[in-house]
């Protein structure tokens, strides 16, 4: 698996201008691969429903609808749920469809309040099979499969940056490494600019699955925010990803519900 280093280049320059200028606080999270250390705040909802494709040489993929359950427990916790109903289509064969694995995951900021400058959590999140017969026919991952990252945002003034890495624990493959780099502009109050370099690697590979995504979050209205991102690869072989594409709405519900996910200016 050979790096394309033009495109990882030219995928570095993008996140570093979005970084430079931004004029908000840095935020990960969907429709982006790369989280953060944010939480919707005490008793909110973010509930966000999407179609996500993502294509690779071997084969197509594709969630809807794919819907994700976030809570936030206190100020510093969030308490995750997501599920969807997946389909894949190998190279040269027919679309398989049923539901996919259950993911839980619980995020602890432990430094940091809400408004900090530099803030630090942590976000274990288990899969498990649903007991259908979607690994069986190949459209679901064995599980279960745990993923324990750490997120770190850092604001200097008007300038923000998200890391994420973690270790992701697998069932029935090799253990991977999980990493994103991720900047955030907002040229006004109710839109969002993102971009992201973001990949998986095995233990002990130099051959990472790599790729740059952008992204947007519109707000809609009170309630409602527009998601969108799109993505593609900078790695060639046969299981690299291609392209990622993500278009959601996201649901906010809560006495701050208005405010929840939106960086402060």
């Amino acid at each position: 698996m050979k790096l394309n280093i033009k495109s990882f280049g030219m995928a570095v320059l993008i996140v570093l201008i979005l970084v430079t200028v931004a004029r908000a606080k840095a935020q990960g999270g969907p429709p982006m691969l790369t989280d953060d250390p944010d939480t919707p705040g005490d008793k909110n909802w973010e509930i966000n429903t999407a179609f996500i494709e993502s294509d690779t040489q071997s084969e197509k993929a594709r969630d809807f609808p794919r819907i994700d359950f976030n809570y936030g427990l206190g100020d510093r916790i969030q308490l995750k749920y997501e599920i969807g109903w997946h389909s894949v289509q190998p190279t040269g064969q027919s679309w398989q469809s049923g539901l996919d694995n259950s993911l839980i995951g619980i995020k602890w900021r432990f430094v940091g309040a809400e408004d900090a400058d530099f803030k630090v959590s942590v976000y274990p999140q288990y899969e498990f099979e649903n007991g259908t017969n979607s690994v069986e026919r190949g459209i679901a991952d064995p599980g279960p499969n745990f993923l324990l990252p750490i997120e770190v945002s850092r604001s200097f003034g008007q300038v923000a940056v998200v890391a994420e890495a973690g270790h992701e624990f697998l069932h029935d493959a090799n253990d991977e490494w999980v990493y994103g780099l991720l900047g955030a502009l907002q040229p006004s109050d109710n839109l969002e600019l993102m971009a992201e370099l973001h990949g998986t690697a095995e233990s002990g590979s130099s051959n990472p699955d790599s790729l740059v995504n952008v992204g947007l979050r519109e707000r809609l209205s009170d309630h409602l925010k527009l998601l969108a991102s799109v993505g593609t690869g900078l790695a060639s072989g046969p299981d690299s990803t291609r392209l990622v594409a993500y278009l959601g709405i996201q649901l906010l519900l809560g006495q701050n519900s208005h405010d929840a996910g939106m960086p402060e200016r």
